[in-house]
Protein backbone atom coordinates (compact mmCIF):
# COMPACT_ATOMS: atom_id res chain seq x y z
CA UNK A 1 0.00 0.00 0.00
CA UNK A 2 1.48 3.39 -1.01
CA UNK A 3 0.62 5.73 1.59
CA UNK A 4 0.38 9.56 -0.11
CA UNK A 5 -0.03 12.71 1.72
CA UNK A 6 -1.87 15.77 0.41
CA UNK A 7 -1.42 19.32 0.89
CA UNK A 8 -3.15 22.46 -0.96
CA UNK A 9 -4.70 25.30 0.28
CA UNK A 10 -7.81 24.47 -1.78
CA UNK A 11 -10.37 22.72 -0.14
CA UNK A 12 -12.00 21.56 -3.82
CA UNK A 13 -8.55 20.39 -4.82
CA UNK A 14 -8.32 18.07 -1.92
CA UNK A 15 -11.45 16.88 -2.15
CA UNK A 16 -11.02 16.44 -5.86
CA UNK A 17 -7.49 14.50 -5.72
CA UNK A 18 -9.19 12.28 -2.80
CA UNK A 19 -11.71 11.49 -4.71
CA UNK A 20 -9.79 10.32 -7.90
CA UNK A 21 -7.18 8.05 -5.87
CA UNK A 22 -10.18 6.17 -3.44
CA UNK A 23 -11.05 3.51 -5.57
CA UNK A 24 -7.39 2.53 -6.28
CA UNK A 25 -6.45 -0.71 -3.98
CA UNK A 26 -2.95 0.01 -3.63
CA UNK A 27 -3.40 4.20 -3.01
CA UNK A 28 -4.42 5.47 0.79
CA UNK A 29 -4.38 9.18 1.50
CA UNK A 30 -3.58 8.96 5.23
CA UNK A 31 -3.60 12.89 5.78
CA UNK A 32 -4.30 16.13 3.93
CA UNK A 33 -3.18 19.64 4.87
CA UNK A 34 -4.00 23.40 3.64
CA UNK A 35 -0.44 25.34 5.20
CA UNK A 36 2.83 23.92 5.03
CA UNK A 37 3.68 24.14 8.47
CA UNK A 38 1.11 21.68 9.54
CA UNK A 39 2.80 19.36 7.14
CA UNK A 40 6.09 19.61 8.45
CA UNK A 41 5.28 19.03 12.18
CA UNK A 42 3.41 15.95 10.84
CA UNK A 43 6.65 15.08 9.73
CA UNK A 44 8.18 15.10 12.38
CA UNK A 45 6.87 11.87 13.77
CA UNK A 46 5.24 10.34 10.59
CA UNK A 47 6.85 9.31 7.07
CA UNK A 48 4.20 8.87 4.24
CA UNK A 49 5.15 7.43 1.25
CA UNK A 50 4.74 10.01 -1.11
CA UNK A 51 3.73 13.74 -0.90
CA UNK A 52 1.82 15.79 -3.42
CA UNK A 53 2.85 19.07 -3.02
CA UNK A 54 1.05 22.30 -3.91
CA UNK A 55 4.23 24.86 -4.97
CA UNK A 56 2.03 28.14 -4.50
CA UNK A 57 0.69 28.41 -0.77
CA UNK A 58 -0.25 31.56 1.46
CA UNK A 59 2.01 30.95 4.10
CA UNK A 60 5.26 29.39 2.70
CA UNK A 61 7.23 28.70 -0.82
CA UNK A 62 6.50 24.95 -2.36
CA UNK A 63 9.85 25.02 -3.84
CA UNK A 64 11.73 26.27 -0.68
CA UNK A 65 9.37 23.46 1.32
CA UNK A 66 9.95 20.85 -1.40
CA UNK A 67 13.52 21.37 -0.25
CA UNK A 68 12.98 21.21 3.38
CA UNK A 69 11.15 17.68 3.15
CA UNK A 70 14.11 16.48 0.83
CA UNK A 71 16.95 17.30 3.22
CA UNK A 72 14.96 16.02 6.31
CA UNK A 73 13.29 12.98 4.69
CA UNK A 74 14.83 12.13 1.75
CA UNK A 75 13.19 8.98 1.82
CA UNK A 76 9.99 10.46 0.48
CA UNK A 77 8.92 10.72 -3.04
CA UNK A 78 7.81 14.86 -3.64
CA UNK A 79 5.52 15.31 -6.88
CA UNK A 80 4.87 18.85 -7.24
CA UNK A 81 0.95 20.22 -8.12
CA UNK A 82 0.94 23.33 -9.23
CA UNK A 83 -1.53 25.62 -12.27
CA UNK A 84 1.97 26.62 -13.64
CA UNK A 85 3.61 24.98 -16.60
CA UNK A 86 6.24 26.78 -16.81
CA UNK A 87 9.40 25.21 -17.07
CA UNK A 88 11.56 27.05 -14.72
CA UNK A 89 9.03 26.10 -12.01
CA UNK A 90 9.53 22.38 -13.04
CA UNK A 91 13.39 23.07 -12.98
CA UNK A 92 13.25 24.31 -9.85
CA UNK A 93 10.93 21.89 -8.00
CA UNK A 94 12.80 18.72 -9.34
CA UNK A 95 16.06 20.17 -8.29
CA UNK A 96 14.50 20.85 -5.08
CA UNK A 97 14.03 16.91 -4.03
CA UNK A 98 10.74 16.84 -5.91
CA UNK A 99 10.41 13.32 -8.18
CA UNK A 100 7.59 14.32 -10.27
CA UNK A 101 5.73 17.57 -11.54
CA UNK A 102 1.92 17.78 -12.47
CA UNK A 103 -0.90 20.19 -13.43
CA UNK A 104 -3.71 20.49 -11.41
CA UNK A 105 -6.01 19.70 -14.54
CA UNK A 106 -4.24 16.07 -14.40
CA UNK A 107 -6.45 13.35 -15.08
CA UNK A 108 -7.14 10.48 -12.53
CA UNK A 109 -5.36 7.84 -14.64
CA UNK A 110 -2.18 10.36 -14.68
CA UNK A 111 -2.76 11.39 -11.63
CA UNK A 112 -2.22 7.28 -10.46
CA UNK A 113 0.55 6.85 -12.85
CA UNK A 114 2.53 9.41 -11.62
CA UNK A 115 2.12 8.35 -8.01
CA UNK A 116 3.13 4.63 -8.71
CA UNK A 117 5.93 5.85 -10.67
CA UNK A 118 7.72 7.90 -8.34
CA UNK A 119 6.74 5.50 -5.59
CA UNK A 120 9.01 2.81 -7.95
CA UNK A 121 12.12 5.46 -8.03
CA UNK A 122 11.36 7.05 -11.78
CA UNK A 123 10.67 10.63 -12.35
CA UNK A 124 7.29 11.54 -13.60
CA UNK A 125 6.24 14.14 -16.17
CA UNK A 126 3.22 14.33 -18.06
CA UNK A 127 4.01 14.45 -21.91
CA UNK A 128 2.63 17.70 -22.15
CA UNK A 129 5.68 19.43 -19.90
CA UNK A 130 8.45 16.60 -21.06
CA UNK A 131 7.64 17.92 -24.80
CA UNK A 132 8.13 22.09 -23.22
CA UNK A 133 11.37 20.63 -21.72
CA UNK A 134 12.78 19.33 -24.52
CA UNK A 135 11.46 21.80 -27.28
CA UNK A 136 13.43 24.48 -24.28
CA UNK A 137 16.59 22.38 -24.66
CA UNK A 138 16.88 22.51 -28.26
CA UNK A 139 16.20 26.12 -28.05
CA UNK A 140 12.84 26.01 -30.22
CA UNK A 141 11.33 28.21 -26.94
CA UNK A 142 12.12 31.51 -28.35
CA UNK A 143 12.51 35.14 -27.09
CA UNK A 144 9.12 36.27 -28.07
CA UNK A 145 7.24 33.43 -25.35
CA UNK A 146 5.85 35.80 -22.79
CA UNK A 147 4.84 34.26 -19.07
CA UNK A 148 1.47 34.36 -17.91
CA UNK A 149 1.41 36.47 -15.19
CA UNK A 150 -1.69 37.40 -12.56
CA UNK A 151 -3.01 40.79 -12.12
CA UNK A 152 -0.37 40.96 -8.71
CA UNK A 153 2.06 39.49 -10.05
CA UNK A 154 1.92 42.48 -12.42
CA UNK A 155 1.51 45.17 -10.09
CA UNK A 156 4.69 43.73 -7.85
CA UNK A 157 6.87 43.90 -11.34
CA UNK A 158 5.99 47.34 -11.84
CA UNK A 159 7.05 48.25 -7.87
CA UNK A 160 9.92 46.11 -8.49
CA UNK A 161 10.73 48.11 -11.43
CA UNK A 162 10.78 51.48 -9.26
CA UNK A 163 13.19 50.34 -7.19
CA UNK A 164 10.60 49.57 -3.84
CA UNK A 165 12.01 47.40 -1.47
CA UNK A 166 9.83 44.49 -0.33
CA UNK A 167 8.28 46.77 2.76
CA UNK A 168 7.01 49.35 0.94
CA UNK A 169 5.86 46.86 -1.83
CA UNK A 170 3.49 45.39 1.05
CA UNK A 171 2.85 48.59 2.21
CA UNK A 172 1.70 50.13 -0.85
CA UNK A 173 0.12 46.69 -2.12
CA UNK A 174 -1.60 46.37 1.53
CA UNK A 175 -0.01 42.93 1.34
CA UNK A 176 2.51 41.44 4.07
CA UNK A 177 6.32 41.45 3.07
CA UNK A 178 5.81 37.71 3.46
CA UNK A 179 3.20 38.06 0.54
CA UNK A 180 5.61 39.95 -1.68
CA UNK A 181 8.90 37.92 -1.30
CA UNK A 182 6.13 34.46 -2.17
CA UNK A 183 5.29 36.20 -5.25
CA UNK A 184 8.69 37.59 -6.13
CA UNK A 185 10.13 34.19 -5.70
CA UNK A 186 7.34 33.54 -8.49
CA UNK A 187 8.11 36.36 -10.62
CA UNK A 188 11.84 34.78 -10.68
CA UNK A 189 10.94 31.27 -11.79
CA UNK A 190 8.23 32.31 -14.82
CA UNK A 191 10.77 34.45 -16.24
CA UNK A 192 13.58 31.78 -15.91
CA UNK A 193 15.95 34.81 -13.77
CA UNK A 194 18.23 34.50 -10.86
CA UNK A 195 18.32 38.08 -9.81
CA UNK A 196 15.85 41.50 -9.79
CA UNK A 197 18.27 43.02 -13.20
CA UNK A 198 17.40 39.73 -14.32
CA UNK A 199 13.53 40.21 -13.84
CA UNK A 200 13.65 43.86 -14.85
CA UNK A 201 15.84 42.85 -18.26
CA UNK A 202 13.74 40.26 -19.22
CA UNK A 203 9.89 41.78 -18.06
CA UNK A 204 11.12 44.58 -20.71
CA UNK A 205 12.44 42.51 -23.39
CA UNK A 206 8.97 40.93 -23.45
CA UNK A 207 6.84 44.33 -23.13
CA UNK A 208 5.53 43.35 -19.75
CA UNK A 209 7.54 46.57 -18.55
CA UNK A 210 7.01 50.46 -20.70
Amino acid sequence: MINIVILDDHLMVLEGLQTMLKNDKNITVTNTFSQGKDLLDFLKTNTPDVILLDINLPDSNGIDLCKTIFTKKPSIYIIGLSNYSETGFIKSMMRNGAKGYLLKNTTKNELIEAIKTVHSGSNYLPKVLKDKLLNESFGAQTSSFVPKITRREKEILTCIAEELTNSEIAKKLFISIKTVESHRKNLHQKFGVRNTAGLIKEAFTKGLLS
